[in-house]
């Protein structure tokens, strides 16, 4: 099982390094693919204060400006895609969370033993739609879901990215960075963060109604650096840290086991069939 928080941080960075890489509407009315992978250094679940070193794929498919589907970005569809404008469905997957601690693409880092006696969250269907306005090198992108099994709450992110172009050694250097933020409703909240009755028991931790609200804050940065000169293999760094709010801050799990400062930072590489 790998963590939710590095596969959810590796999302919105990830996102925000494919779309400064990205061509303008009707560039491209063709099938396009890359493959890849990275490495993420990230707790070792939302709201730890123990960090893990994993191992994450990285796969991308497009058709024209339309279509799109990955590890990170889900399955959608741009039904808006203009200058300005993009907009269209979404479906998600949150991986699940094993009270156990067990997480295969794990490579360095101990197992947690924090989650035992809270039960399992499965992997959750997300499905939504999102909204992104672009003027210049600014953009900001709402995107709201509803898990449909697994924790079945609903998820809203919201952020605003500034991006931009250096060049370094004869290369570009493609940079996006800006604030973001997590709301979610009390289904949600309880999944991860709520203790009942029966989970205080085998846990060790007191009682806890996590209700829902703003869940999370932060910033998230992302560098794409062009390894050859045709730009079909690219080097992504991305970096992020985010402060857990309201009852996610609050609950028992995070005062008592973990930490509201959540920080992940990683290496990823991609290559353009």
């Amino acid at each position: 099982m790998k963590s939710i928080f590095s596969v959810a941080a590796c999302a919105g960075a990830l996102f925000a390094a494919q779309s400064a890489l990205a061509q303008p509407p009707g560039a491209d009315d063709g099938f396009q693919a890359a493959i890849g992978g990275g490495m993420m250094f990230a707790p070792s679940y939302v709201g730890d204060d123990d960090y893990q070193l994993s191992v994450l794929p990285n796969i991308q498919f497009k058709y024209g400006d339309r279509f799109f589907a990955s590890v990170q970005e889900g399955v959608g569809y741009n039904i808006v895609n203009t200058k300005n404008f993009r907009a269209g469905p979404i479906a998600r997957i949150a991986f699940p969370r094993n009270e156990d601690g067990d997480q295969p693409f794990v490579i360095a880092g101990d197992p947690t033993t924090d989650l035992i006696g809270l039960g399992d969250v499965s992997a959750t269907a997300e499905l939504g739609g999102f909204f992104e306005y672009r003027a210049g090198a600014l953009s900001a992108t709402l995107e709201a879901r509803q898990g449909v099994n697994g924790h079945n709450g609903f998820v809203g992110d919201m952020s605003v990215n500034y991006r931009g172009q250096r060049f370094a050694l004869g290369r570009p250097l493609i940079y996006s960075i800006g604030p973001r933020l997590r709301l979610v409703d009390d289904s949600y909240q309880s999944a991860y963060f709520g203790v009942t009755p029966a989970q205080s028991l085998a846990s060790g931790l007191p009682e806890f109604d996590a209700d829902g609200g703003l869940h999370s804050y932060g910033i998230g940065a992302t560098v794409v650096r062009p390894i050859d000169r045709a730009g079909s293999i690219n080097a992504v760094f991305v970096a992020g840290y985010d402060r857990l709010a309201g009852d996610a801050g609050d609950a028992p799990l995070v005062r008592e086991r973990g930490a509201r400062d959540q920080l992940m930072i990683g290496v990823f590489f991609s290559y353009s069939l």
